[in-house]
């Protein structure tokens, strides 16, 4: 337990340098964009004097270091300031209001991309052959998808020509359920509304899918190497000997080549929660994604810059949670230290 103490430790102390950097160059990378999100708010015909003060209220006279210090302070305290466009709202505000919808979207897509992965997985291995082809093409065609194009593909056939799925939104106005953790899904089996739980999951269908086919790919191979690699190992024709039967081999193959894919789901959870930004444009879905895009158009910088930190922290605790819970699984990762 100390040794696992200390791994956990070590990671998070390793975890912070990365956070810095990132921090930092989403702020100078937002300063150097051509631009001024005061005169995008009040266009350029407005007077002079009123630009400056409100440049002024917002703190872009200060100098840049000062800024970035400030800027630093406020993200390690949890302020994440307020918006420069509407309405001076508190970012955090703001961003709590879509993280939600983006949330439910990138489990939902990661069940699917994982579904997939271990059907697909467990054919290849199990078969081989033009089975094994097969699926191995799968592979990489789904990981070179083009999420946006993947997207309306499936808008035009199942939306627009079949009418099976709605075109794009979250769920139908009117059937929103009461918010408690702003997960319609979950708010809706909380409320008992069945009928917003089946709405909300009709709008779903489509993003998730979409999102989830592209992601799939990762798993698909990652899977289907470790089985094909451990069904080759000597316990298991010591297990075929024995007479164990063919369903019984491939779980207990399963359980020793899903360690180093549980490294694989954690990354890729996070990645989905910032691939979600492409999926959410194409089906108008508000999330993290939609909000962060609508605010780089007006050089919300405060906007930009808290949705940014969000992600970034996102990625960073999903990296220390997969480490620890490999350091759980292989004791080795941990007597390193």
């Amino acid at each position: 337990m100390a040794g696992l103490t200390r791994y956990v430790i070590y990671r998070v102390l390793l975890a912070l340098p990365t956070l810095l950097i990132l921090l930092t160059v989403v702020f100078f990378v937002l300063r150097v964009i051509p631009g001024n999100p005061i005169v995008a708010m009040v266009g350029v015909k407005a007077p002079p004097e009123y630009v400056e003060q409100l440049i002024k209220e917002a703190g872009l006279d200060k100098p840049l270091y000062l800024q970035y210090f400030e800027y630093l302070a406020g993200v390690f305290t949890g302020n994440l300031g307020k918006s420069l466009i509407f309405g001076r709202r508190e970012v955090i505000a703001e961003i709590m209001d879509r993280l939600p919808a983006t949330v439910e979207l990138a489990l939902s897509a990661f069940v699917v991309s994982v579904f997939l992965g271990h059907v697909f997985g467990f054919l290849a291995a199990k078969y081989g052959g033009r089975v094994d082809a097969g699926v191995r093409i799968y592979a990489m065609v789904s990981y070179v998808l083009f999420i946006p194009f993947i997207g309306l593909a499936l808008q035009l056939v199942f939306s627009v020509w079949l009418g099976l799925f709605p075109v794009a939104g979250r769920i139908t106005p009117g059937f929103e359920p009461p918010r408690i953790t702003g997960l319609y899904l979950v708010d809706s089996l909380l409320a008992g509304r069945i009928d917003s739980f089946l709405d909300a999951l009709w709008h779903l269908a489509l993003p998730s899918f979409t999102l989830g086919l592209v992601l799939s790919g990762v798993f698909v191979r990652l899977i289907r190497n470790n089985l094909v690699k451990t069904l080759g190992e000597e316990f298991i024709s010591a297990y075929r000997a024995m007479g164990f039967r063919e369903l019984s081999i491939l779980w207990k193959a399963y359980r020793d080549a899903i360690v180093p894919t549980v490294t694989m789901m954690g990354l890729q959870l996070a990645l989905l929660l910032q691939g979600a930004v492409l999926t959410e444009t194409t089906f108008s879905w508000p999330g993290l994604g939609t909000l962060l895009l609508e605010r780089i158009q007006y050089l919300d910088y405060t906007t930009v810059q808290g949705t940014v930190v969000i992600f970034v922290v996102i990625v960073v605790v999903m990296n220390i949670i997969v480490d620890v819970v490999n350091a759980i699984l292989d004791p080795r990762v941990r007597r390193g230290l």
